[in-house]
């Protein structure tokens, strides 16, 4: 039976995806990590029953569970740090938290490298945005260019969002549509109107209540666009992804990185 512990496991995502992981026979939650609710039972925190198992502050806690994996949805401001410990530990984490810089993943498939610990990390976990990345690389050649919109909850750190920015680097793979985020010809009367800029995407964010995550992929060329669009409307939309993940992780390369390496497409 393995032995995980959850990471930020007091938030949306967290308690989410714990309260799913409870069911799951050959799997023990053997503890929660978050700087809230610490020494509560991770029951209370759910709004269940008693299950015997807490919610911890600190790693050295967390290190006397002896888990096996840890499954993270934390903070950009800590994840970076919790990836580290772990493969320091020889502890495997699978990461759903987004706000990495490209270099702190380069840093981290480095360092696993020699490491008995995995490092699996997706930017969405979500399996049907999953194939609308798959499916946007595949016909961006056809089209003139593309843009990207994404939309998430209000409370959302990060902008742009992880899965928009892997989706842009997955269609640059393919065809690289702007070499600058702005035409010769063309002015911003408000800065930064034109939005971001991505492997040669432009990616726009909103962040509004009652939004959960959704993304739209808008290709256009001569008298045409075709637009790609998925939406998350429950975060247990995530949970298939994530156990897909705790079931293949000990089989995968030292570092994974993209929910599409373990899905046959």
């Amino acid at each position: 039976m393995k032995k995980i512990a959850v990471f930020g496991i007091c938030g949306k995502m967290g308690t989410s995806i714990t309260g799913k992981l409870l069911k799951e026979k050959d799997l023990e939650l053997v503890g929660g990590f978050d700087r809230f609710n610490i020494g509560e039972d991770i029951g209370k925190v759910l709004g269940t029953s008693e299950t015997g198992k807490k919610v911890y502050g600190t790693y050295v806690e967390i290190k006397k569970l002896n888990p096996e994996l840890i499954i993270d949805f934390t903070g950009a401001e800590i994840v970076y740090r919790t990836i580290n410990w772990a493969i320091d530990n020889e502890i495997s984490i699978i990461v759903g938290t987004t706000g990495l810089k490209k270099e702190e993943i380069s840093d981290i498939e480095k360092k696993v490298a020699g490491s008995k610990s995995r490092v699996f990390i997706a930017p969405n976990f979500s399996i049907g945005a999953v194939l609308m990345i798959k499916i946007s690389g595949m016909i961006a050649k056809y089209f003139d260019n593309c843009e990207i919109i994404e939309l998430h909850h209000d409370k959302k750190k990060d902008a742009p969002s992880g899965t928009s920015i892997f989706t842009a680097g997955q269609i640059s793979k393919s065809k690289v549509f702007n070499r600058n985020r702005l035409n010769k010809e063309e002015i911003e009367t408000i800065e930064a109107s034109r939005g971001a800029f991505s492997d040669g995407v432009h990616i726009h964010s909103i962040r509004l209540p009652g939004l959960l995550a959704h993304q739209e992929v808008i290709f256009g060329t001569v008298g045409q666009t075709l637009t790609l669009k998925h939406d998350s409307i429950d975060r247990l939309s995530f949970y298939p992804g994530v156990i897909l993940a705790v079931r293949k992780i000990d089989k995968l390369q030292p570092f994974t990185y993209g929910l599409d390496k373990i899905i046959d497409l």
